[in-house]
């Protein structure tokens, strides 16, 4: 006898293609949230029961920045269950990156563009072959450690001791493949350099492969 089953959705990051094999460098940052992506109405195996399935609606930030020599990273976070519990893992990382509670009925994708102090942590593959990053803290940018110009979310250099990231709640989501926009939390230099007489030849410009926002 055979039994029609109904399809799980396939579990992938869906920033994966965009940060492909990316291990930007563990340390603390400033990076700039570029990009928020909601799944809705995603099929998974439940985590309590995997023989049991669940509808759920999911989402994930992606981050960027600029390491040191310029080189631009890109890391995601991991996919999160869109909940307003206190105790559920979105929560936990909204009040993180915002220093303090998230209101309900505030929509999240506000914070596209917004910049945070990450650490970012290498932890080792389950293969035993190599390392992925991963962020494993973020809080809100101090303004002293802004005003220093420390991290590397633009031009400086490697974070340093100034301000403690808080724990992010992310432990232990599957990402999901595939959604739609979303967000609402609910209860549940160029600098133009005058010409000399006698111009010095220019070094050619390093040009990234597409325009980054951060």
């Amino acid at each position: 006898m055979a039994i029609l089953q109904e399809q799980m959705s396939k579990s992938i990051n869906p920033f994966m293609e965009l940060v492909k094999d990316d291990v930007a460098p563990a340390g603390t940052v400033v990076a700039t949230i570029i990009d928020i992506k909601d799944q809705f109405g995603v099929v998974r195996p439940s985590f309590d029961n995997p023989s049991v399935t669940e509808v759920v609606d999911l989402t994930t930030f992606l981050f960027g920045f600029r390491d040191q020599a310029g080189q631009p990273h890109r890391i995601a976070s991991k996919t999160m269950r869109i909940s307003g519990n206190e105790k559920s893992n979105l929560f936990g990382f909204l009040k993180s990156a915002l220093g303090s509670a998230p209101k309900y009925g505030w929509d999240y994708m506000e914070m596209k563009g917004k910049k945070c102090l990450i650490t970012v942590a290498h932890e080792a593959k389950r293969n035993g072959q190599g390392v992925f990053p991963t962020i494993a803290a973020l809080c809100p940018v101090p303004s002293s450690f802004a005003l220093q110009g420390n991290g590397y979310g633009g031009q400086g250099g490697m974070a340093g001791s100034t301000g403690s990231p808080q724990a992010a709640g992310n432990g232990g989501q599957r990402a999901e493949a595939g959604g739609q926009t979303g967000g609402t939390l609910n209860a549940q230099r160029s600098t133009l350099n005058a010409q000399a007489q006698i111009p010095a030849p220019a070094a050619a410009p390093v040009v990234d492969e597409e325009p980054l926002p951060f």
